[in-house]
């Protein structure tokens, strides 16, 4: 029987335990025809194996260098824009070795994992890193990231100096967050392209990650807007308006496109 990739999307970031590779093949597959997820963990199941083999009782920082080194071997890995969805997708970031910061870390993760470490996704502001048993690392290129080096990446993905690493920064990431951090980062580059049922799609599955979060909702609906779909467009931003707290810096700008949606639709 046919698997339903969001379906299996959905089970995967549902799991606390579950695989991060398995749900990002999952993602990749309802965007592109040609995913098999299958053989894509059997590459990632290789790979550990390899890993294994070469880290021997090496952990934390040493251990960081020789995934670096397998990953920059076996796969090529390196740090690619933003702006090509290619990079977005982990069974495309296994063939071609551009990725994003966030696809790159779960491929850090999936191959770390099912090698023994412990490797865990940090979602901080602007970019995405990793943390090996502790130590902390930038997953494109496997830099080793003091408190100071990743201040100064955070500050230069967003363009301000947080001075210091706020401890939530530090959490590690759920499956669920990673998918849904995944899927908006696919929502701004293909809206970037004005690929607008691809943008949908992305913006779809933000809502069944996170069906309680109004933006997620507000979002999806200034996308219906632009794609024409006026009657979605508006049950979305009702939804987000209603459930939106009253002193939301946006509900102005939000009430003002209902509004001329409604005026449309009457």
């Amino acid at each position: 029987m046919e698997v339903d990739p969001r379906r299996a999307l959905l089970t995967c970031a549902g799991d606390p335990r579950g695989d991060i590779a398995e749900g990002a093949l999952w993602l990749a597959a309802e965007d592109c025809a040609e995913v098999d997820v299958a053989r894509a963990l059997r590459t990632i199941d290789a790979l550990a194996r390899d890993l294994g083999d070469r880290l021997g009782s090496a952990r934390g920082a040493e251990a960081i260098v020789i995934i670096r080194a397998l990953l920059r071997e076996r796969v090529g890995l390196r740090l690619s824009g933003g702006g090509d969805p290619r990079a977005h997708y982990l069974h495309l970031v296994l063939q071609r070795g551009a990725g994003i910061p966030i696809s790159c870390a779960v491929l850090w993760m999936a191959v770390g994992r099912r090698a023994g470490l412990s490797v865990e996704g940090i979602g901080l502001p602007g970019h995405f890193g990793i943390r090996v048993d502790g130590v902390l690392a930038e997953p494109a290129d496997g830099e080793v990231l003091d408190e100071d080096g990743a201040v100064r990446m955070v500050a230069a993905a967003t363009g301000a100096d947080p001075g210091r690493l706020q401890p939530s920064w530090l959490r590690p990431a759920t499956s669920r967050l990673m998918l849904a951090r995944m899927s908006r980062n696919l929502r701004g580059c293909y809206s970037s392209l004005e690929r607008w049922d691809m943008a949908l799609r992305a913006a779809d599955r933000c809502v069944a990650l996170f069906p309680e979060e109004p933006t997620e909702r507000r979002d999806r609906g200034l996308l219906l807007w632009r794609a024409g779909q006026n009657r979605a467009a508006l049950r979305d931003l009702r939804h987000y308006l209603d459930a939106a707290p009253a002193e939301a810096g946006d509900r102005d700008a939000v009430e003002e496109v209902a509004g001329r949606l409604r005026a449309a639709l009457n």
